[in-house]
């Protein structure tokens, strides 16, 4: 009968610790992803904008489009995010490291010459993914590199791109960029970025992209 009772009270407390928990995360949660799009409205100043829910808090893809007078056409973003508002998967996601993440892809107006990929060697899933986007990745030259402490396979062209990307992200020093993958596309004049989701990153992938296109294409 008392473990009976025992039982019950401790699955009211859960309960309770549930609900504030989810009601707390999802307010945390809903103000990151409005922070998310501040910052990219701000910095890309669209003439036009397009937005896809992908469900709920689960995060948005968004088309911009610049005006005549910008060297960029078009710019992507999509934000995914981790459900840390369930207490129950809250765990999980700590277990399995999974992270907000953020991707930008931007297209030039300019042709671009030459081509490079550059992803983490931990990330199998956006290895995969680089490779069937781009079936010819085998037939370009490969090298591994480090940068800020972890281990990247470099798909390039010419050997002087590598040189570049890796003197920026050095010039960046510690401004919480975590990448996971940095492509230059010539055949789209697009250049594409995945990074950990942070506020206040998104400037900073902005500069780092704009300088890559200038030196790179």
């Amino acid at each position: 009968m008392i473990s009976d009772y025992v039982i019950i009270m401790l699955m009211s407390f859960l309960a309770v610790v549930m609900v504030l928990w989810y009601f707390r995360k999802r307010r945390e949660l809903i103000r990151f992803i409005s922070d998310i799009i501040k910052e990219l409205e701000e910095v890309f100043k669209p003439t036009d904008k397009v937005y896809e829910l992908l469900g709920y808090l689960v995060g948005f893809k968004a088309k911009f489009k610049l005006g005549r007078s910008s060297n960029i056409v078009n710019a992507y973003a999509m934000l995914t995010t981790v459900p840390t508002y369930s207490l129950l998967y809250y765990p999980i996601a700590k277990v399995l490291t999974r992270k907000n993440l953020l991707s930008i892809a931007v297209e030039f107006r300019g042709v671009m010459s030459r081509e490079l990929h550059m992803v983490r060697k931990d990330s199998k899933k956006f290895e995969d993914k680089l490779r069937g986007d781009v079936p010819y990745i085998d037939k370009m030259y490969l090298r591994e590199v480090m940068s800020s402490g972890k281990t990247y396979r470099v798909y390039y062209e010419d050997p002087k791109d590598v040189d570049v990307v890796l003197n920026e992200l050095e010039s960046l020093g510690d401004v919480g960029l975590d990448i996971i993958q940095l492509s230059v596309f010539k055949s789209r004049s697009t250049i594409y970025v995945v990074t950990e989701a942070r506020v206040g990153v998104v400037r900073t992938i902005y500069r780092l992209i704009n300088t890559i296109y200038a030196k790179v294409k």
